[in-house]
């Protein structure tokens, strides 16, 4: 439903785009080229939080850069349209509670043996991600003041994705919540190929220029795909990517 009105939003703005470019003459000097660094802070998270999860022992953001050129194009003194291409990784590592959280572990006895189990477990769970994308965002703006709007979507290729992590100090019901109850001390999981090769959403920006060459920007970015396919049973609910960018940019020519 959310990517149904994101799509529907945003076919509606570049068709107004597309009126406006229709009463325009293209220039070439009219398109300008940045470069921008920036930082992205968020998680792969659900959309709301299940009631499996019961709390949140710790979150922390790590090392996420995001770097990247933007061409826009001027339609008018107000409006623009642009796209770019950047280097994203996106990641996050959380400890959190749960109960009856379905997932799938593989428990070591500690002689080499490995077993695997799937089934709902109940204890703490560790969770790492950490994914690199290359990202074509495209979008519309518009330009008030010193500020500037812009509004779109993007598509990311990925290039290297980690999700893994562990369970401790509770017990998996094997199947499901009424199936055999085993203890599990610790152990472990590795989902990174499981991810999917392709991620796409929306993304809104605000951006506020500081002379004639440098703009800071804050862009909101929210993956309408969930990052891993329904037939994976590995996380017992839909992840999408949701990120905060805080970057700087650069105006070239």
């Amino acid at each position: 439903m959310i990517s149904y009105i994101l799509r529907l939003f945003l076919c509606v703005l570049f068709l107004q785009m597309s009126q406006l470019y229709g009463q325009h003459t293209f220039r070439f000097s009219d398109i300008k080229h940045h470069v921008g660094i920036g930082y992205n802070l968020g998680a792969s998270a659900p959309f709301s939080l299940p009631s499996t999860i019961r709390e949140i022992k710790s979150y922390s953001p790590l090392f996420t850069p995001s770097i990247g050129y933007e061409a826009t194009y001027d339609l008018s003194q107000r409006w623009l349209v642009g796209a770019g291409l950047r280097f994203d990784i996106k990641g996050m590592k959380v400890t959190d509670s749960v109960q009856y959280f379905h997932t799938i572990i593989t428990v070591d006895n500690g002689s080499g043996d490995r077993g695997t189990f799937e089934g709902d477990f109940s204890g703490t769970n560790a969770t790492t991600a950490k994914i690199s994308y290359l990202t074509l965002p495209m979008f519309a703006g518009y330009r008030f003041g010193t500020w500037n709007l812009k509004l779109g979507l993007y598509v990311a290729r990925l290039i290297h994705g980690r999700f893994d992590g562990s369970v401790s100090n509770g017990y998996i019901r094997k199947g499901d919540s009424l199936g055999e109850k085993v203890l599990i001390d610790r152990a472990t999981f590795d989902f990174a190929e499981k991810i999917r090769s392709w991620d796409w959403g929306g993304h809104i920006a605000l951006g506020r220029n500081f002379g004639q060459h440098w703009q800071a920007n804050l862009t909101a970015q929210v993956g309408a795909q969930p990052i891993f396919p329904p037939s994976f049973k590995g996380v017992g609910y839909e992840l999408h990517n949701m990120y905060v960018t805080l970057g700087a940019a650069y105006h070239l020519w």
